[in-house]
């Protein structure tokens, strides 16, 4: 009898066994199929972070400290006219982009740091003057032609903000164009000649005792090395990089000066018709004058 119910317990016990695994099975089958879909997306959301990768960079370099630099002008000049004018600062960042992908040259994202303006780092450096001239002047280019659109935008919708941000968009290529230091024209000018940076140099030193200012004094004394290093004696390597040819040089030369001629005169037409409509771009309370 006792042997009986052993074996009765033991069949109990695999017939248990035998419903219980099945039910393991299907429950973990159940789990697998719940989380199909899942995995599916997960991996396609990694696939699609991989190839796009480069955004990430974007979004916390370029637009947090556009997002900063925003914030900070907003408070002088309102969102609307310290909106445009860092749209303009990025449309001229995307001019030596472009170039500077068109060479095939490594860069970063652009960064924006309030009252000093932006940058993009070129993270290995032009073979030849002729190239580094070129990323210099595709900010301006570019630039130029994003102020040439709000001076046309606010002639049409007789706006004075888009012409009030025309004239500063011209008056900073303009600026961008001084042949010394970090500047856009220091970098041009060494595919034309290094005895442009003297007149440049003095007009920065002027400009910084006329009208004086941190960033002006920092970018005269960040230029002095530079300024040494035009004009030492180079070795065979060096004197390769500032070979360019009579083509280049005259090309660089019509763009280089064509545009300070059409910035300027982009800067008068600006001012005139800012004066003849009589009304300033208001932001909160301050008024921006182009005097």
């Amino acid at each position: 009898m006792h042997i009986s119910k052993v074996q009765d317990a033991n069949v109990q016990t695999d017939k248990a066994e035998e419903y219980k695994a099945p039910t393991e099975e299907t429950a973990w089958s159940r789990i697998k199929k719940a989380l199909g879909p899942i995995a599916v997306v997960g991996v396609v959301i990694a696939k699609f972070l991989a190839k796009v990768k480069f955004v990430l960079p974007i979004l916390l370099k370029s637009g947090g400290t556009m997002l900063l630099m925003v914030w900070v002008y907003m408070q002088l000049w309102g969102w609307q006219f310290a909106l445009g004018f860092v749209l303009l600062l990025l449309v001229h960042e995307t001019g030596h982009l472009i170039v500077a992908k068109r060479f095939g040259l490594k860069v970063g994202a652009p960064v924006f740091i309030p009252f000093m303006g932006a940058f993009i780092a070129l993270k290995e450096a032009p073979r030849s003057a002729w190239m580094e001239a070129c990323v210099g002047i595709g900010g301006p280019l570019l630039g130029s032609l994003g102020a040439l659109v709000c001076n046309a935008w606010g002639e049409f919708f007789a706006a004075p903000i888009f012409i009030a941000l025309a004239w500063f968009g011209y008056f900073l290529n303009l600026f961008n164009l001084t042949p010394v230091g970090m500047l856009d024209g220091g970098r041009i000018v060494t595919a034309l000649s290094r005895w442009l940076w003297l007149p440049g140099f003095g007009l920065l030193v002027w400009f910084g005792w006329k009208y004086p200012n941190f960033i002006i004094w920092l970018i005269v004394l960040l230029s002095l090395p530079r300024v040494y290093s035009l004009f030492r004696k180079r070795t065979e390597e060096e004197q390769r990089y500032f070979e360019v040819t009579p083509s280049q040089r005259w090309i660089m030369s019509i763009l280089y000066f064509g545009l300070i001629a059409l910035l300027l005169f982009g800067m008068h037409v600006a001012q005139h018709d800012l004066h003849e409509s009589g009304v300033r771009a208001h932001g909160h309370g301050r008024d921006i004058i182009v005097q």
